[in-house]
């Protein structure tokens, strides 16, 4: 099969190679765009909202963790700020 080569209504091979091209090149720059900056979605399952005594910070943490994210104090009784 040659480039010029008529698929169909007269698009040749020559012509259709390089839009396949950009459509890939397009769909690995969306992959690599999603990898790096989509945010992921927690699941919240696992986790436990916990509001610490010694810096004031709150949110979601695991269940299964100890310690607070931002100043790492102990988490102490993580069932009792639990929604």
């Amino acid at each position: 099969m040659t480039m010029d080569t008529i698929l169909f209504n007269g698009i040749t091979v020559g012509r259709l190679i390089p839009w396949l091209a950009a459509v890939a090149v397009l769909y690995a720059a969306l992959k690599i765009y999603k990898a790096l900056f989509a945010k992921k979605k927690v699941n919240l399952q696992h986790t436990v909202y916990f509001v610490c005594s010694n810096c004031g910070w709150e949110g979601h943490i695991s269940k299964f963790g100890t310690r607070c994210p931002k100043c790492d104090a102990a988490a102490g009784n993580l069932g009792a700020g639990s929604e």
